[in-house]
């Protein structure tokens, strides 16, 4: 039976509604009976009540401020707000607050009995929507980390903030890391075991994940396709610690499953100190597994030990001759890599007795020069693919010369990928020079030494590769948009040219005068008569 509370600091108001209504004939009955409003906060503190009904104007807390106060600590009640004053800034204000409806005195008490049905009917949907939200609550939360995965941090900030506290999601840990287990026989599993008896395999294996991580903090386990994600978080010294305890964990993990169905690879993402930040933890795990290749004795793949992040000028690498073939890269002298490729050959030849020998030591080159290429954010599926086939098809492969061509190939499409970065590259800070003047034209010291600042190299290199680049100089750019910015303020505004000057960056209106007439063979005044 629903609990009603009737509340209004007029006497015979409270008991008029109480005698009024059948409440029987509603299912409800008049719980309490108030004359202020303390009383009615007091007491659904206290008691199961699902509707308030008040006067709006009571002394010391009227009725608006006391559903304001209910509503707060309890947002499921629903109350009915009363009034002998026909304002609508009262049901303005009313609606705002969150009551349910409002009605005007003098009291219609069959409306008001509707009212109150219409109420109690509400709660119904309300209580049953909320029993179909709480059962769904586990595919939200699986919603939630899927989400936050694939979007980047502002995105997920934006769309997501909220949910954390409604889903009792922890987010107090320190630092964050995603995993990614990954079922590389998936496709053949499939086909053998039948659609079913492979996911319900893929739950099982879920389950002994769950067991091996679900110790930290914040767990959450997503299945994705034919991968299991894992999301983990723990408050810890630093990033390190997470990291070697994911480590011991996946290394017993992988030491005591034993699976007869699964064949697994697992990538280890970047350890985040944001958990806004989980999608570039989760590309990482991604981008580690993809390293397979070069390790193929490996099952586990962690990003900070494929991805270092030191400058790529600075990088360190294991053999002499690598140095050499980095810079020939760079320079793209395709001559003498192919002289380069002969020579490591021939070293190679002495010490290597079969091609599967030699193919190992190629592809610790090309795994140190698509690090490189990795680092500078150059996409290499497609030269990733072309290794992998090369690699599973090494019977084919019947002497030296295929090898030394097949190496040159790669390292020439390498060459080409190099250049086109390097060309984008100084396109795009070409690009932000000229956004960077278009946006700051009207500063008076705007120079090249503050452009060059900005976007971060030497003034004498961002001179230099600009006139290369787009075949002007800065200055003339400069000049170019501050005259055109002139031009429309000589055609749309009445401003003074002492005015116009100042606004388009210019200390006075006679050099601007000067400049304006070397650009447009005519004066600003001339300019402005010809419009």
């Amino acid at each position: 039976m629903r609990k009603v509370i009737i509340v209004d600091d007029n006497h015979l108001s409270v008991e008029g509604i109480y005698k009024n209504i059948d409440w029987k004939s509603l299912n409800s009955e008049v719980a309490y009976m108030f004359y202020d409003s303390q009383s009615v906060i007091d007491a659904v503190k206290s008691a199961n009540i699902d509707l308030i009904i008040s006067d709006i104007e009571m002394p010391i807390i009227s009725g608006l401020e006391m559903s304001k106060q209910i509503l707060k600590f309890n947002p499921n009640i629903k109350i009915i707000l009363i009034s002998a004053f026909d304002k609508f800034e009262y049901a303005r204000e009313a609606i705002r607050v969150g009551v349910y409806d409002y009605i005007e005195k003098p009291i219609d008490y069959n409306y008001l009995s509707t009212i109150i049905n219409n109420a109690f009917v509400q709660l119904e949907k309300e209580k049953r929507n909320r029993k179909i939200l709480n059962e769904s609550r586990p595919l939200m939360i699986s919603k939630f980390f899927s989400e936050l995965i694939h979007l980047n941090t502002d995105e997920a900030k934006y769309n997501l903030s909220k949910y954390p506290d409604y889903l009792n999601i922890d987010l107090n840990s320190k630092y964050f890391l995603t995993l990614n287990f990954k079922i590389t026989n998936s496709k053949t599993l499939k086909n053998d075991l039948g659609i079913e008896k492979y996911h319900i395999s893929l739950i099982d294996l879920g389950d002994h994940i769950k067991s091996a991580f679900s110790k930290f903090q914040l767990y959450h386990l997503l299945i994705e396709r034919d991968d299991i994600i894992t999301i983990i978080g723990g408050n810890y010294p630093n990033g390190n610690y997470l990291l070697n305890k994911v480590h011991d964990i996946l290394n017993s993990f992988m030491e005591h499953y034993k699976s007869d169905i699964f064949e697994l690879n697992i990538g280890i993402g970047s350890v985040i100190d944001s958990f806004w930040n989980m999608k570039i933890s989760y590309d990482n795990s991604c981008k580690a597994l993809e390293y397979n290749f070069f390790f193929p004795q490996k099952n586990i793949f962690d990003i900070h030990d494929i991805v270092r992040k030191n400058n790529v000028n600075n990088s360190v690498y294991l053999y002499a001759k690598e140095d050499k073939l980095i810079q020939l890269i760079y320079k793209k002298d395709l001559n003498s890599i192919k002289n380069w490729i002969q020579d490591f050959y021939e070293e190679i030849l002495i010490n290597c007795n079969n091609k599967y020998l030699i193919f190992n030591n190629i592809y610790s080159i090309l795994s140190n020069v698509l690090k490189l290429l990795y680092n500078m954010s150059i996409n290499t599926n497609d030269i990733e693919n072309i290794i992998v086939n090369t690699y599973s098809n090494l019977s084919t492969i019947c002497n030296s010369s295929e090898i030394i061509n097949w190496l040159f190939d790669i390292f020439k499409i390498i060459c080409n990928r190099l250049d086109e970065s390097i060309k984008n590259q100084h396109e795009y800070l070409c690009n932000n020079v000229i956004t960077y003047i278009q946006d700051n034209y009207s500063k008076k010291d705007l120079s090249l030494n503050e452009i060059a600042l900005y976007v971060n190299v030497s003034p004498a290199y961002l001179s230099a590769l600009f006139k290369k680049q787009i075949g002007e100089n800065i200055s003339a750019i400069i000049t170019n948009i501050r005259i055109e910015n002139a031009c429309k303020l000589l055609e749309n505004t009445n401003l003074s040219l002492k005015e116009i000057s100042e606004k388009v960056g210019y200390v006075n209106q006679y050099y601007f005068s000067s400049c304006f007439k070397k650009k447009m063979n005519k004066n600003p005044s001339i300019y402005r008569q010809g419009i």
